[in-house]
């Protein structure tokens, strides 16, 4: 069930270029999130801008949680880009923060035990939606791919090193930073090393250009992809209807990304028809 809260600003600070880090103290909201969902955020008091903006929830820690110095908070990562992040990046330690959350369906961790093997792919700033996600994923074998235009735009690097991830993979399509391309590209070179008879399963989360990339290039049946889906949001519970997605569900063919999504089977998506 959604909360509506305060939080409480612990940290607002840049960490490159025009991203930024807002780790906030909210408890309410950190024991109930599951990897990625979403909160809603007044960005200001004041009016513009009047809607609340969706925010993946990069971190969360639970109040009972192994980490006792930061249980009960919050964090997202997020980019200025508009009046309404802007006035975000003004936020002071002490301030308040008015939220909802947590909002939608998150993503489905393979059945345990388990020796699944996973691989997850981002682009920009949704790469922080599944920093929650590989960490729910430590027991498993997990490949990370990450993309952005500039070197300025590879995000969460370290939070994927370690662990079992064997490697992580980076593309700059500007090629200032890893391989020269998009993410989709680099992850299209490397797709041979992956047995597409095995069973994976695929976490990725970028722009829907990219989404409707990878729909086209993974054709094994035996691939499990779940896309978090970037889309613009007036309510965040379903009320609006104004961040309907065409999905191939004779039965229900448009569906709200916050409330059925944000995460969906990359298979269901209707990208060739409006």
């Amino acid at each position: 069930m959604a909360i509506h809260t305060k939080a409480i600003v612990l940290k607002n600070r840049r960490v490159k270029s025009v991203y930024f880090l807002l780790e906030m103290e909210c408890p309410s909201i950190a024991d109930e999130t599951k990897p990625g969902q979403f909160v809603m955020l007044k960005t200001s008091e004041d009016n513009p801008p009047l809607l609340r903006r969706p925010f993946t929830i990069y971190k969360n820690y639970p109040t009972q949680g192994r980490d006792k110095k930061k249980r009960g908070q919050l964090s997202i990562l997020y980019k200025r880009v508009g009046q309404g992040t802007q006035k975000m990046t003004l936020l002071k330690k002490g301030g308040k923060v008015d939220l909802i959350g947590p909002l939608g369906n998150g993503f489905i961790i393979p059945p345990l035990p388990s020796s699944a093997k996973c691989i997850l792919i981002g682009g920009g700033v949704g790469i922080a939606s599944l920093v929650s996600l590989r960490k729910a994923l430590d027991a498993q074998t997990v490949y990370v791919f990450i993309g952005g235009k500039t070197d300025n735009d590879i995000l969460c690097e370290n939070d994927f090193r370690g662990g079992k991830s064997p490697r992580v993979f980076i593309a700059t399509e500007d090629g200032s930073r890893g391989k020269k391309g998009t993410v989709t590209d680099l992850f299209l070179t490397e797709i041979g090393r992956f047995d597409q008879q095995e069973v994976f399963y695929v976490y990725t989360c970028g722009p829907m250009g990219m989404l409707k990339a990878l729909s086209k290039e993974i054709k094994s049946n035996k691939w499990i992809v779940q896309a978090s889906l970037e889309t613009h949001m007036g309510c965040g519970i379903g009320a609006c209807w104004g961040c309907v997605v065409k999905t191939k569900d004779p039965q229900s063919p448009y569906q709200r990304v916050c409330k059925c999504g944000p995460v969906f089977s990359l298979k269901e998506i209707e990208w060739d028809k409006g």
